[in-house]
């Protein structure tokens, strides 16, 4: 069974709608543990202890490292000020993020335009006519360069308007589990696969050349060592899936020395 990601809150949340939402998103993915209140120093932390494992003969037992992702919410009224406010708040956040070694982002609940709305409800009080336009485009390009830096740096800065927390669940358990897209490649018709396979795996060798190889020669899993796991004692194949890949793999060794 996968490692299920634990989820941490600062008790400064306790009793917060934004605690209470991402508990429910939460109930709804059975990636991740139920929430904790913790002292941390982010509003929210993702873990994932990658558990025991051995090695070597004997065997030595060893317990690998866990994995954090950080992250701090913002409502956009407040992104608005801790990013540009005198104090430099999100500047310290960020710095703090950055220091514990981990990977990290602002999570900005709201889309650009209600960040924008926060900068006028922020200036309008202030400034009238042109000189509040002028103020309003500062903090917009200001709140761009901020981050631009940020992504540099990354500590990307996320703005999600809609279903906010299951995004941020969705990018944390890429971050930590790892992520590609397979599940996103094209899915041609039977008796293509091998020639879209054959024509990814080299690069600047097309459909046309390749089917014309794959006229003699047929794609197979080969050991890439002296020894190679048999297909179906390899984790998560099952039956099914071995007789589909067994009649492509060679028992072929190319770093076997032969006498």
């Amino acid at each position: 069974m996968q490692e299920r990601i634990a989820v941490s809150i600062s008790p400064n949340e306790r009793g917060s709608d934004r605690a209470k939402h991402l508990a429910l998103a939460i109930s709804e993915d059975n990636r991740f543990m139920m929430p904790e209140f913790k002292e941390i120093e982010v509003d929210v932390q993702f873990s994932l202890n990658r558990g025991w494992g051995e090695y070597g003969s004997p065997k030595v037992v060893f317990q690998e490292p866990i994995d954090y992702f950080n992250v701090e919410l913002k409502e956009c009224s407040d992104y608005v000020q801790s990013a540009l406010g005198k104090d430099g708040h999100l500047y310290q956040q960020v710095l703090t993020m950055r220091e514990a070694g981990h990977r990290c982002s602002i999570a900005v609940l709201g889309g650009s335009n209600q960040i924008t709305e926060a900068i006028i409800d922020a200036l309008q009080t202030r400034y009238k006519g042109k000189e509040l336009a002028f103020n309003i485009a500062s903090y917009e390009s200001r709140l761009i360069d901020f981050e631009a830096n940020c992504e540099a740096i990354r500590c990307p800065v996320w703005h999600w308007q809609t279903s906010p927390w299951k995004r941020l669940l969705s990018n944390a358990h890429k971050i930590l589990m790892g992520g590609d897209l397979l599940g996103y490649r094209p899915r041609p018709a039977e008796g293509e696969r091998e020639l879209v396979a054959a024509s990814g795996l080299l690069k600047g060798i097309g459909p046309s050349v390749m089917s014309t190889i794959l006229k003699e020669y047929q794609l197979g899993f080969v050991p890439r060592g002296d020894y190679a796991t048999p297909i179906e004692e390899l984790p998560g194949i099952g039956k099914k899936r071995c007789a589909q890949i067994s009649p492509l793999v060679r028992m072929v060794y190319p770093n076997r020395v032969r006498a």
